[in-house]
């Protein structure tokens, strides 16, 4: 039976694909590329920048308040 489907999708006319049919594909597939991409940059890359201003910013406060830069905490290896 699958032979047989196969043998009439081989001698099935394909019709040629609209002219602007590559223009449009690529219009919609860099639409949804730069909205997931926009969305991960406002979800993952923001948060993750404010974290590391804010650790600064701590540093810096701590540093004004106390006069000495905190080196006893270890960097994490990465």
């Amino acid at each position: 039976m699958a032979s047989n489907l196969f043998e009439r999708l081989a001698d099935a006319e394909v019709p040629p694909p609209p002219a602007q049919f590559d223009t449009q594909l690529h219009d919609r597939v860099n639409r949804s590329l730069v909205g997931t991409q926009l969305i991960d940059l406002m979800t993952v890359g923001m948060c993750w920048s404010f974290f590391h201003f804010a650790r600064a910013l701590v540093g810096m406060i701590s540093y004004t308040v106390t006069g000495r830069y905190d080196t006893t905490r270890k960097q994490r290896r990465r």
